[in-house]
């Protein structure tokens, strides 16, 4: 299984689409937030996959800020991270993944490439499809499962 980890758009649909184009072939598109119209512009072409969108900061959208997703037998938790306050630390993050019984937690909001493993949990941020802040080209993310394997990958859009 491959799944693309986008975040951060902020209005800039052909980034996104850029992203989307870059990282076929996937099965599920996962979108963490600030830019859902761009996401919903994006998606609606695709057909066969599975498509998931939380609320940023700048979405006023009516999708949720967290959500708990299963990709073959892995338990995800998806949010865009201003909620749990990830420009201050991941613990919290980390914490509620761990509550939920996830293997991983995807966030954005930094607009930073990130991963770790803290607390038993991966923490993966696919940094900015159009607005990096790590001094990186904008960039989004690819998860990997085979062989019962969880892989995280960044990617230069």
């Amino acid at each position: 299984m491959r799944i693309l980890v986008t975040s951060d758009s902020h209005r800039n649909t052909s980034a996104l689409q850029r992203a989307a184009e870059k990282a076929k072939p996937f099965d599920t598109f996962i979108f963490l937030g600030d830019g859902e119209d761009d996401y919903s512009t994006v998606t609606m072409k695709m057909g066969g996959i599975n498509t998931y969108c939380v609320r940023g900061n700048c979405d006023w959208g009516m999708t949720a800020a967290a959500v708990v997703v299963e990709a073959e037998g892995y338990k995800l938790l998806i949010c865009h991270g201003h909620t749990f306050g990830v420009r201050d630390g991941l613990d919290s993050l980390a914490a509620a993944a761990v509550s939920n019984g996830c293997s991983a937690a995807l966030f954005g909001h930094t607009h930073c490439r990130h991963f770790s493993r803290e607390h038993g949990v991966y923490l993966f941020n696919p940094g900015s499809v159009s607005l990096s802040r790590d001094g990186q080209p904008p960039s989004y993310g690819i998860i990997t499962i085979e062989n019962g394997k969880l892989d995280f990958y960044h990617f230069d859009v």
